[in-house]
């Protein structure tokens, strides 16, 4: 019986701006019978005060303590190594509040970390300010490894994609902190409480959730409710532990 799941947001939860029913029907089965799960996602530009005003809305149950993001874990991470650090950073909202919140400082020279996440007005000039700092020593960090995101208008550069810029000029390459890399997964069961033999990845991207469980030794859930389909991720050598059209479906 797994007592713990972690559970992606976009294509799990909802679907923009539209609630899947079966996850927030799922939501309250965990919720009554004690079952702890955390919402992770990738996405830095939101805060986690966004994210939970926007599950509220569409009628889950839940606390900001059940979820994670990208920009957490990274903040996370620096404390951990260097608290009241130096940052440079390229990013948005979600993760400037989240460094700030955890007393680092954001500067425009001598950082001890670059860290960069999606900013939907990256420029040149902030390339260049990130590369100069990177060549000076400074450690680099990428909130995710995605190549691409959905917008409301159609697809768009990921932050892995913007994040390959500074590795190319600077041929050093950055330490990711999102899915499918460990570090979410790491945090992930701190905040749990529990071990990974007792939790499981719900995620619809074999990409970053069924793979980046996979990898860290976990068991995944692959819910059909988002960007993939079960006929596509039959075709992959590396399968889910459990495939479902929804996530009703499960025996919890």
């Amino acid at each position: 019986m797994n007592k713990g799941f972690l559970i992606d947001l976009d294509g799990v939860a909802y679907l923009g701006e539209r609630v899947i029913p079966t996850c927030r029907d799922f939501i309250k089965k965990c919720n009554d019978k004690g079952i702890k799960f955390c919402f992770v996602t990738n996405n830095s530009s939101r805060t986690t005060d966004t994210i939970y005003e926007h599950l509220i809305s569409l009628g889950y149950e839940l606390t900001k303590e059940n979820i994670i993001t990208s920009s957490e874990v990274t903040a996370n991470y620096i404390v951990k190594e260097k608290p009241n650090a130096r940052v440079y950073l390229i990013g948005m909202n979600g993760i400037r509040e989240e460094l700030e919140k955890n007393n680092l400082q954001i500067v425009e020279k001598d950082a001890d970390y670059v860290v960069i996440g999606i900013d939907f007005e990256i420029n040149y000039v902030k390339y260049t300010k990130a590369l100069r700092e990177i060549l000076n020593g400074a450690k680099f960090i990428s909130t995710n490894s995605d190549h691409r995101l959905s917008k409301a208008d159609g697809v768009a550069p990921g932050n892995g994609a913007l994040t390959k810029v500074l590795e190319f000029s600077s041929g050093i390459e950055a330490l990711y902190m999102g899915k499918p890399q460990q570090e979410m997964f790491i945090y992930g069961l701190k905040k749990l409480n529990l071990p990974k033999e007792q939790v499981m990845m719900i995620g619809d991207n074999y990409y970053t959730d069924i793979l980046g469980a996979h990898n860290f030794g976990m068991e995944s859930i692959f819910v059909e409710t988002g960007v993939m389909t079960i006929k596509e991720i039959e075709h992959f050598p590396i399968k889910p532990t459990i495939i479902v059209k929804n996530l009703l479906e499960l025996d919890i």
